[in-house]
């Protein structure tokens, strides 16, 4: 349960921020069960992103971790095609657990078939609330993007 909450946090962190808003969509297994069924519970470990336009990667990677300061200090991987950020962090709900979540985003794909589209979400417990827009791909495109 914790896991998913720092998720949640983590999208509207990050979805809530203008800039990284108009940098970003949000695409995977994640964001097709958060936005698209009903928020089932699913166990997930990452949020998977893309860069929407083709530019330098620096700014939005330091803007990101500034968003997601309250997870600590990341391990960072850069390759050819995508940047991810490795969190490692303890539960704050007993018994304490250690977490991980990696916030990978693919810097090469930078298009969409069907255009994007704003989903509304929120969060509302005693940990967190907070509410965005997420910046996503209309849902036969993010599951063409599992397909293949």
């Amino acid at each position: 349960m914790e896991q998913d909450l720092v998720i949640c946090r983590a999208l509207v962190e990050i979805f809530s921020d203008e800039f990284l808003a108009k940098s970003l969509a949000f695409r995977g297994g994640t964001a097709l069960h958060k936005l698209y069924l009903n928020q089932q519970p699913r166990y997930s470990e990452d949020i998977d992103l893309v860069q929407i336009t083709a530019e330098p990667f620096g700014s939005v990677v330091d803007r990101l971790r500034e968003r997601l300061a309250f997870l600590g200090d990341p391990a960072r991987k850069q390759k050819e095609n995508n940047f991810t950020l490795h969190y490692r962090f303890e539960s704050e709900f007993p018994p304490v657990q250690n977490l991980r979540l990696k916030v990978e985003t693919n810097c090469r794909e930078h298009f969409t078939v069907l255009g994007y589209r704003q989903f509304p979400f929120q969060v509302n417990s005693s940990w967190f609330t907070g509410a965005c827009n997420i910046t996503t791909y209309q849902l036969e495109e993010l599951l063409g993007t599992k397909l293949r």
